[in-house]
């Protein structure tokens, strides 16, 4: 039978007919008696005296005839055993270290618990008031009326407010009973699988050779930043973009351990917004790539397209990044680190919003005559006071809850240039120094193995069709982001397969999932995310690390929790 991912076991559980189910337990119970690892489906199975239950059960029974009794305890033997072994004794590498983590680590029941219990039931029986007969039911009855009549009459207090709803797993969707330690977004088994797999992209699992170079989009903060990192320190030569690439070299200069790798790190400056400076970057890569290849072939080996506009920083906050950039400027510690070409950093990119106002449209330049640079209040909406003065108006709503009507043009036209144009560009002008490049008397498109080269387009759910139209992901809100984000999928869609079939370069889109909030959600969950960047960086780097160490072949695919989750982002609802 198949092998079926831990992650897929709940959804298998859920909505296979029991025939299949049953046959999974079956299989599961043979691949137990080979001591081999088994699925979790039914880690997550209903107990018997439930309707699905006891249609499984009827599939698990030699005679359907059997009664309810044979059948329960069939099925409890079936269930039980394959729980028992996950937990214990099975051979599932970190799931059971995580599961057995938690048992050492959190008891269901403490000492103290049960002696306080046992000597609750030493008193009722010593007043006569329980028999040694009285059933369990009878006693946890008994006692609840007594808690509930105690605080009805001793007690003013107000209620307390109605219990918040059970919170789902993040990965499974299924109701939380214990969290895993790290993670408390997670379940015990979907923690496990989560920690396993974000592992295996970091030393010393995934070693690269210093041949191994990457670009990084987006690389001076957050996702971009952490994934550097990992490459970085399993071994990759990586070139990383930024907007302010003074102050992207200032932040991975002060990494503890920059000393065993800042001399395989290379930062170019790029404001997406600007199709001049894409290409531009272009420029800046071949002839790092040309550097680092010492008379031989220039390659890349991996291209991550993380960068990405979602919200659109203020004014003011790019004059202080800015302000910042230019005092760093003359002092650099590491001045071999910069890909020094013509780019400024500037205010949007050097591009002055599509303002419309009555029938008047603005210059689309920064520096057109009729606009100056310094002039940056122009960038911002403006309203006109009663004496004619004229004032800022901030944004109070961001764009990610506004509706099509709201959202500024500016926005729609940076979303598009940053997280569609610009990937498209960086695939066509590079793909050409990726995978097998011209003729090789090692290696072919009909010979290799394992993928030659590597791009991650960085996405995400925003981007694919929902299950029905009463979807609540939408609800008509981002649809900028949600246009580029499925401008970006078709971009692995249509190209994945090419750049297999002619270079063995794999290509695959990754959502790297929940990690930052717009303002209006920054407070959620008590203002935690479910996953942190380091999670993201796992999730991204996962495609290239089961590659390079598996030999695993993935490519054309929407990526969701280490490809556990299954994504089609274009089935819609036919």
């Amino acid at each position: 039978m198949a092998e079926l991912s831990p992650l897929h076991a709940p959804y298998f559980a859920a909505t296979k007919n029991p025939e299949e189910i049953a046959r999974r337990l079956r299989a599961d119970e043979d691949l137990i008696d080979l001591q081999k690892p088994c699925s979790w489906v039914a880690w997550y199975l209903p107990d018997y005296d439930t309707e699905r239950g006891k249609a499984i059960a009827a599939c698990l029974t030699p005679n359907p005839d059997l009664g309810h009794e044979l059948k329960k305890l069939v099925y409890n033997n079936f269930v039980h055993r394959i729980r028992r072994y996950l937990k214990h004794d099975g051979p599932n590498g970190a799931h059971n270290a995580a599961v057995g983590d938690m048992e050492d680590i959190e008891k269901d029941i403490l000492l103290e618990e049960l002696s306080t219990a046992l000597k609750v039931l030493a008193y009722l029986q010593e007043k006569a008031i329980i028999q040694p007969e009285t059933t369990a039911d009878s006693i946890t009855a008994w006692l609840q009326k007594r808690v509930v009549t105690h605080t009805e009459n001793t007690s003013s207090i107000p209620k307390p407010p109605p219990i918040s709803r059970k919170r789902l797993c993040y990965i499974c969707r299924r109701e939380i009973t214990r969290p895993f330690p790290s993670h408390p977004s997670m379940c015990i088994p979907c923690g496990a699988f989560n920690y396993a797999s974000s592992q295996i992209s970091v030393p010393p699992k995934l070693t690269l050779p210093d041949s191994f170079t990457a670009l990084v989009t987006g690389a001076r903060v957050n996702l971009g930043y952490h994934t550097v990192l990992r490459l970085l320190r399993c071994g990759a030569r990586v070139i990383a973009t930024s907007r302010y690439p003074l102050d992207a070299i200032s932040r991975y200069t002060k990494e503890p351990d920059s000393y065993q790798w800042k001399d395989r790190l290379r930062v170019v400056g790029a404001d997406f917004r600007s199709a001049r400076d894409a290409f531009e970057l272009v420029h800046g890569v071949k002839q790092c790539l040309e550097q680092w290849a010492d008379g031989g072939k220039p390659r890349l080996y991996a291209l991550i397209n993380n960068a990405a506009q979602t919200l659109t920083d203020s004014v003011k906050k790019e004059n202080r990044a800015l302000e910042r950039e230019e005092n760093l400027r003359g002092c650099e510690p590491y001045p071999g680190l910069l890909i020094k070409r013509s780019y400024k950093p500037r205010v949007r990119g050097g591009v002055v919003p599509l303002m419309l106002e009555s029938d008047k449209v603005y210059p689309k330049r920064i520096d057109s005559p009729e606009v100056r640079v310094d002039n940056v209040e122009s960038l911002e909406r403006t309203q006109t006071s009663e004496n004619g003065a004229t004032t800022i108006e901030p944004y109070t709503k961001s764009s990610w809850v506004q509706d099509m009507r709201e959202i500024p043009y500016e926005d729609v036209g940076s979303a598009l240039s940053v997280n569609t144009f610009v990937p498209f560009i960086l695939c066509r002008e590079l793909l050409p120094f990726m995978g097998v490049v011209g003729p090789s008397p090692t290696v072919s498109p009909e010979t290799a193995v394992k993928p030659q080269g590597y791009v991650i387009n960085v996405s995400s759910r925003e981007g694919i069709f929902e299950d029905t139209t009463s979807s609540t992901a939408k609800r008509g809100k981002h649809v900028h982001t949600n246009m580029s984000k499925a401008a970006l999928n078709m971009l692995t869609e249509t190209e994945a397969e090419p750049a297999w079939r002619t270079r063995r370069v794999a290509m695959n889109t990754v959502d790297p999932g929940y990690m930052s909030a717009a303002p209006e959600y920054k407070d959620a969950f008590g203002g935690t995310r479910p996953i942190g960047w380091e999670d993201g960086a796992g999730r991204v780097l996962w495609p290239i690390a089961v590659a390079e160490i598996e030999g695993q072949v993935i490519w054309g695919r929407f990526l969701k929790h280490y490809g556990a989750v299954e994504v089609d982002p274009g089935r819609g609802r036919g």
